[in-house]
């Protein structure tokens, strides 16, 4: 396929989630993805780059969105998501911290972004005239995918036949953190956590 998508978060996140795949190629998948896809100036988390431009050769649907549009090599949130998850799988903690961030709209020039404050977008666009702009809003599957990956993964909450286990991964940036958990009798229970538990 020429010059496009020659690297995509998909490949290299679900590589690094799967205990099939080489150690030592999940190793370098995760790198170039860390390395390539991720707009430190911009905050964003491209799905693949570079994205479809060719109009004479369809590669399925995500061909007839622009350049840097949604899923042709715009920010995909399920895949940035995904990408997160792959990094706090293989002890990356502060760089998925940061792809984490990057995905919350707080972060972001709200009157570029154009999307409401409390939201997920399905998708941020990447193209330089649009860059930063999100689009398709309350999309509850990448929240859902959000939410299961801060609390499972990164803050370590994990229920397995009935019972609460902590292992956390925490950042530096994000040494310690609290939770108020309710159990299924509706009893509180107070959890305090630090990066050497």
């Amino acid at each position: 396929l020429g010059g496009e998508d020659r690297i995509d978060s998909l490949s290299q996140s679900w590589a690094a989630l799967s205990p099939y795949a080489s150690p030592l190629h999940v190793e370098k998948a995760l790198d170039a993805a860390l390395d390539r896809l991720i707009d430190r100036e911009n905050k964003l988390v491209r799905l693949f780059d570079p994205p479809y431009s060719s109009r004479e050769r369809r590669c399925g649907y995500i061909s007839g969105y622009g350049e840097g549009f949604r899923e042709n090599g715009g920010q995909y949130t399920h895949g940035a998501v995904w990408l997160a998850l792959a990094a706090l799988h293989r002890g990356r903690t502060d760089r998925g911290y940061e792809i984490l961030q990057y995905l919350l709209p707080e972060n972001h020039e709200l009157k570029r972004y154009g999307a409401e404050p409390f939201v997920l977008p399905a998708d941020v666009y990447t193209a330089p005239d649009r860059r930063g702009e999100a689009g398709w809003t309350w999309y509850t599957g990448s929240a859902g995918w959000y939410f299961r990956v801060v609390t499972e993964e990164l803050l370590g909450l994990k229920l397995r036949e009935g019972k609460l286990y902590i292992e956390p991964n925490l950042p530096s940036a994000l040494p310690s953190y609290s939770v108020t958990w309710i159990d299924r009798q509706s009893h509180l229970h107070r959890i305090d956590c630090d990066r050497g538990r």
